[in-house]
């Protein structure tokens, strides 16, 4: 899958997200417009030539997204998202925050949890509920 994503002439890094996840695709959506003019484009992990300089089995996917600087550095998860926040001027104060020890282990079990959930967010998988009602009591049950 080839998706054009403006890389800028001052690419310095590329960010790999899966193109098939709604989640990652809203946010880059989202982030595209702020990151990619500081020369850090957004390309799908599903491009086969991505998924060639990550080693990727085909069809397999990281578990998370992926920053690929221009000096070689290859930063996963966590620590893209923060090497990323300190590339935005007002961002930096977050990636400091962040960064200290008790919130760091917050952040990184939040992204763990999102990441693994991420094809499962928002409405892509709200599964229809049913109303039932016995007697006086009323409560919702997944089909």
């Amino acid at each position: 899958m080839k998706v054009d994503c403006g890389a800028t002439v001052g690419t310095r890094g590329r960010v790999a997200f899966d193109a098939l996840c709604p989640v990652c695709s809203a946010l880059r959506n989202r982030w595209h417009p702020v990151l990619a003019p500081l020369g850090f484009p957004f390309v799908p992990l599903q491009d086969s030539d991505i998924a060639r300089e990550l080693n990727l089995a085909p069809g397999e996917l990281p578990g998370e997204i992926q920053l690929l600087l221009a000096d070689g550095r290859r930063l996963g998860g966590t620590d893209a998202m923060l090497y990323l926040a300190r590339q935005v001027a007002w961002l930096v104060p977050f990636g400091w925050v962040a960064d200290l020890p008790g919130i760091r282990a917050v952040v990184d079990r939040t992204y763990a949890w999102v990441a693994r959930n991420r094809h499962c967010l928002g409405d892509a998988c709200r599964a229809p509920l049913r109303r039932r009602h016995r007697g006086h009591e009323a409560f919702f049950e997944a089909p």
